[in-house]
C-alpha cells in the first residue's frame, strides 16, 4: 500500500467518521490522509477537488441516499474507487450498490482496522488495474482503427482496378478467371480486416457471433484461401470426418489457416502433408492438425504462442503474431490450443472447441425441457456442490450476479467467510457422511484468520479432503502468487470477477466435474463416482 493514500469519508454521523479515522490511523505500516464530508453534495464537491484514492460512502445520507451520490461521483469521475458502508448487511443493498459501480460493500458492525485497510487496498488495486487496462484498450483500438484504414485503402484500389480489368471485353477467358480469384481473395481479406479491427473489443463473456459451424466448410475455405501456396509447394491436405462446432466462422478460418499455412511454409521436405482429424469428447471437439515438418522442441512449444516470438534460424519472413492470434481465438471460444510431437515426426497442433449440440439435445425456444435436463443429469451425475471461500460480501454477490445470474452457470453454492470456517465446514460434511460432499472449492487468497494459501496447505495434509479440486479466485495476477498456489496444489488460478470462460478453461483438466449446456445456460455436474470415493475415505 503506498504511503499517504488519500481517503474521503462521506457520512453524516460524526462519530462514525471519527471511528474510521481512528481505525485507519491504527493500521501498522500504512499512512492515510483522511478528508471528511457530512453530506452527499459536500462529498461530491470534495471528491472533484481532491481526487482521493478511495471513497468511503455511507448508504443512508440525508437528502440523497448513497446510491445517488455514488452515481454522481462516477459520472464526474468514472475511475473513482468507492466502498459503500451500511449499518446492516442486506443482499438487496449489496446487489444494488455493486450494480451501481461500487468497488466493495461493507457493514459497519463488522469493521476492524485490518478489514477496512484490506478493503481499501483491494479497491485501489482494482482501480489501478482497471485504469491500466482501459489505457491499453484505448491504445489498441487506436492502432486497430489506423491499421484497418491503412489496409482498406490499397485493398479498395486493388478491387476497383481488378473489376475494371475483369469487365474488359478484350480480356482472355483464363485471365478473367484469375482476376476472379484476386477479387475473391480481396473480399475475404476485407472481411478479415473488419474482424481484426473489432478484435480488441471482443470480450470473453460471449460477444462473438457464435453459432453452429461446419469444420468441413471451414477447411474448404482455408484451402481456397491457400490455393496458391498449396499448389506452389505441391502440398497435400488430408482430412477425416469433421463435425460441427460452436464458433465464429471467420475467426475459425483465420485460426486454422494460420496453422495450416505455417505447416506448409516451414516444411523442409518436397511434399508437405497436413492431416486434419477431429474427435468429440463430451461437449468438446478436439481437432488435430498434424504435419510432416521438422517438429518443435519442447522448450519452444509455449514460447511460439507468445506475441512476436519466432523460432530462431528459420530464414522465412513472418510477423510472429500468427500463433498468438490463434491462441486468442481459441480462448475467445472457451477453448484451448497447444502442440505436441506428431506420430512419425513433425508437429501436431491440438485445438479444443465446444461441439455444436445435436438437434435432439437442443432445447425448444431457447430453454431445455425438465425431461431433457433430468436425462442429462442422470447420464452425467448430479448438480455440483461448490464452496466459495470469500470474506468480501461484495465479491460473493459479484459471483452470484455475474457468473450465476448473467452468464447462467448453475451449481449449488455454499459460502464460508474465511479459511478456518471453510475447513470446519469441509470436515463436518466429510466426518458426518453428508450427502452430497463438496465437489469444488473457489478460494480467495487474502482473508482474515486463515488465508487461501493456508487452506491449500491444510487440504493437502488431510487425506479425506485432498482430492477436492481447489481453484484460486483472486484479485492478484502476480506470478509469484500463481506459482505458490500451483505448488500448494491449486488446480487453476482465476482472476476476479469470475467469468464463464475462466471457469470453463479451469475445469478442462478436472475429470470429476463437467459443464453441460442446458438451453442458453450451463449446468456444472459432478460425477457420482467422486462422491462415492470421498464417502469411503
Amino acid at each position: 500500500m503506498p504511503d499517504g493514500s488519500a481517503v474521503l469519508v462521506i457520512d453524516d454521523n460524526m462519530d462514525d467518521r471519527e471511528v474510521y479515522r481512528r481505525m485507519l490511523a491504527r493500521v501498522p505500516g500504512a499512512s492515510y490522509v483522511v478528508f471528511e464530508a457530512e453530506n452527499g453534495d459536500e462529498g461530491i464537491a470534495l471528491n472533484a477537488r481532491k481526487r482521493p484514492d478511495c471513497v468511503l460512502l455511507d448508504y443512508s445520507l440525508p437528502g440523497r441516499d448513497g446510491v445517488g451520490v455514488l452515481e454522481e461521483i462516477l459520472k464526474l469521475d468514472p475511475s473513482a474507487n468507492v466502498i459503500m458502508l451500511t449499518g446492516q448487511g442486506s443482499e438487496t443493498i449489496a446487489v444494488e450498490v455493486m450494480k451501481g459501480g461500487a468497488r466493495d460493500y461493507l457493514t459497519k458492525d463488522t469493521l476492524s482496522p485490518e478489514t477496512l485497510h484490506r478493503c481499501i487496498q483491494s479497491a485501489i488495486m482494482h482501480g489501478d488495474l482497471a485504469a491500466r487496462l482501459e489505457q491499453k484498450q484505448q491504445s489498441l483500438e487506436i492502432f486497430t482503427r489506423a491499421m484497418a484504414h491503412d489496409l482498406k485503402e490499397p485493398l479498395r484500389t486493388i478491387k476497383s482496378f481488378s473489376r475494371l480489368l475483369q469487365a474488359s471485353p478484350s480480356l482472355a477467358h483464363d485471365d478473367h478467371d484469375l482476376l476472379g480469384y484476386v477479387l475473391s481473395a480481396a473480399d475475404h481479406m476485407e472481411e478479415l480486416i473488419v474482424k481484426v479491427s473489432g478484435f480488441s473489443k471482443l470480450k470473453a463473456s460471449g460477444d462473438l457471433e457464435v453459432k453452429p459451424v461446419s469444420l468441413s466448410a471451414i477447411v474448404d475455405q482455408v484451402e481456397r484461401n491457400l490455393r496458391e501456396q498449396i499448389s506452389s509447394r505441391g502440398a497435400a491436405i488430408e482430412r477425416g470426418p469433421l463435425p460441427e462446432v460452436m464458433g465464429d466462422g471467420t475467426l475459425l478460418v483465420q485460426m486454422l489457416q494460420n496453422i495450416i499455412s505455417n505447416a506448409i511454409k516451414y516444411c523442409e521436405t518436397e511434399e508437405p502433408r497436413v492431416r486434419i482429424s477431429a474427435q468429440g469428447e463430451d461437449a468438446l471437439c478436439r481437432i488435430a492438425i498434424a504435419d510432416n515438418g521438422p517438429g518443435i522442441a519442447r522448450d519452444h512449444r509455449e514460447l511460439i504462442f507468445q506475441p512476436f516470438k519466432r523460432l530462431v534460424g528459420r530464414g522465412i519472413e513472418g510477423t510472429g503474431l500468427g500463433l498468438a492470434i490463434c491462441r486468442r481465438i481459441a480462448q475467445l471460444h472457451a477453448g484451448a490450443i497447444w502442440c505436441e510431437d506428431a506420430e512419425g515426426g513433425g508437429t501436431t497442433f491440438i485445438v479444443e472447441l465446444p461441439l455444436a449440440l445435436p438437434e435432439t439435445d437442443k432445447a425448444p425456444a431457447g430453454a431445455a425441457s425438465p425431461q431433457q435436463a433430468g436425462q442429462r443429469a442422470e447420464r452425467i451425475g448430479r448438480v455440483a456442490e461448490v464452496l466459495l471461500v470469500e470474506d468480501s460480501p461484495a465479491d460473493v454477490q459479484l459471483l452470484k450476479i455475474k457468473l450465476m445470474k448473467r452468464e447462467k452457470v448453475t451449481f449449488n453454492l455454499h459460502v464460508a467467510s474465511n479459511g478456518r470456517e471453510a475447513m470446519q465446514l469441509l470436515e463436518e460434511r466429510s466426518a458426518g457422511g453428508h450427502d452430497p460432499l463438496i465437489d469444488l472449492i473457489l478460494l480467495d487468497i487474502n482473508m482474515p484468520i486463515m488465508d487461501g494459501f493456508e487452506v491449500l496447505e491444510a487440504l493437502s495434509r488431510d487425506e479425506g479432503l485432498s482430492g477436492i479440486p481447489a481453484f484460486i479466485l483472486s484479485t492478484s495476477s502476480d506470478e509469484d502468487d500463481m506459482e505458490r498456489a500451483k505448488a500448494l496444489g491449486a488446480q487453476a488460478y482465476m482472476v476476479k470477477p469470475p467469468t464463464r470462460q475462466q471457469l470453463e478453461l479451469a475445469l478442462r483438466d478436472v475429470r470429476t466435474l463437467d459443464l453441460q449446456p442446458c438451453g442458453d445456460a450451463l449446468i456444472l455436474y459432478a460425477e457420482q463416482t467422486r462422491h462415492q470415493t470421498h464417502a469411503t475415505i
